[in-house]
């Protein structure tokens, strides 16, 4: 479902796009972002995403999961990131007991979730973290 536009707009039309490559937790992920009142943008691995990253430079926020196949992961997604769109914010979500040292990879990494998590609480932290940025600028 890479590139899929749900047409929701609390996020002032700014999407977040969700990395996940299991989609069942892709899904329900999407369906909480989209009942928080916001646009979201699908996609399945990092290498997608990146393809969504440089299509859509107005993406609000990324959340993604760090294991993924491809040609990089969560990780490599987020240093790709923190050249190529610098400054969006990150959710990463991990079943890693102990996750890396995540500011040494990209500062704009907000905040991260150990798996399993309920994806209603990503998707309030998501919304609490564009409406913060909303009324920011």
């Amino acid at each position: 479902m890479n590139g899929l536009f749900l047409p929701t707009t609390g996020n002032g039309g700014a999407p977040v796009l969700v990395v996940e490559d299991e989609s069942m937790i892709r899904m329900l992920l999407v369906w909480e972002l989209e009942e928080a009142g916001l646009m979201v943008i699908e996609a399945d691995g990092a290498d997608a995403a990146v393809v969504e990253l440089e299509a859509n430079p107005s993406i609000a926020l990324v959340v993604t999961d760090i294991r993924m196949p491809g040609s990089m992961d969560g990780l490599g997604l987020a240093s790709w990131m923190h050249i190529h769109a610098r400054g969006c914010p990150i959710i990463i979500t991990s079943g890693f007991a102990s996750p890396p040292d995540f500011a040494t990879i990209n500062p704009a990494i907000a905040f991260t979730w150990s798996k399993p998590y309920l994806p209603r609480d990503v998707a309030g932290c998501a919304a609490e973290m564009i409406a913060q940025h909303l009324h920011s600028t």
